[in-house]
């Protein structure tokens, strides 16, 4: 499932008095110390995720302990591998945003059978998919407006669509400095009906991909009208030949 990950393997091997304190690296030729700096890298890779796991199952507020207890080590242990309590969420908010923007951004890829419904459905599908499964995230990315957050997930999409949308302009004639706040706009829309969405479950997630797609069809479709332009929303782009050929490998 996106961004949730798997506990830690138990601390089974090596006893919590075996763990040095971060910073502390062994005295030793550099192939060691390279292998403590790599294991140290994986602990706390391993600790993330067992953090993502946590705030997923127990809550956006999730505690150390808790954490802990999904990575199958001590609060004291888990402490080793962070500086503070922030410098832990932070790395949580980083790997949830990095597991966002993996699993909706290849939905933003064009080919020459592409239709407007097939991508606009596939990346409002996967958000939408997303907010449904990990709903706790959602609200741990929404609570923490600095660094890797929400905001970084918003703007990395929009910078995105901003270059599809740019790249589509170019190619049939149209001015693409409109591309920027017209993709900041779409991908806040979204965003923000999801929360809604989140907090009433008013209707199907199906409902819901259909409505706000739609919605998004209409803003893009209204733009084609305003310079001459008719595209069918399950016609094939025309233009997708060239961008796929456009695209770097």
């Amino acid at each position: 499932m996106i961004g949730r990950g798997q506990p830690a393997a138990p601390e089974a091997a090596a006893p919590e008095a075996a763990e040095a304190p971060e910073g502390d690296a062994p005295e030793a030729p550099d192939g060691r110390r390279l292998r403590w700096t790599e294991h140290r890298a994986q602990r706390r890779a391993a600790f993330v995720d067992a953090g993502v796991e946590a705030i997923d199952r127990f809550g956006d507020n999730a505690s150390a302990e808790q954490i802990a207890e999904v990575a199958g080590v001590s609060r004291t242990v888990l402490y080793r591998y962070f500086r503070d309590r922030e410098d832990l969420r932070q790395a949580i908010a980083d790997q949830v945003v990095r597991a966002v923007l993996t699993s909706v951004q290849p939905k933003l890829a064009l080919t020459s059978e592409t239709t407007p419904r097939q991508i606009i459905t596939a990346a409002v599908g996967e958000i939408a998919g997303w907010l449904d499964e990990h709903p706790n995230l959602y609200h741990f990315l929404r609570s923490r407006r600095s660094g890797a957050s929400l905001d970084s997930v918003e703007g990395t999409l929009a910078d995105n669509v901003a270059t599809l949308l740019k790249a589509v302009m170019v190619l049939l004639g149209i001015d693409s400095e409109a591309a920027d706040p017209g993709a900041y706009g779409l991908v806040g829309f979204v965003e923000a009906a999801g929360a809604w969405w989140l907090e009433h479950r008013t209707m199907s997630r199906a409902r819901f991909v259909d409505l706000v797609s739609n919605g998004v069809w209409h803003v893009l479709n209204g733009t084609a009208h305003d310079f001459g332009i008719v595209l069918g929303y399950d016609e094939p782009l025309p233009f997708g030949a060239i961008i796929g050929q456009e695209s770097p490998s």
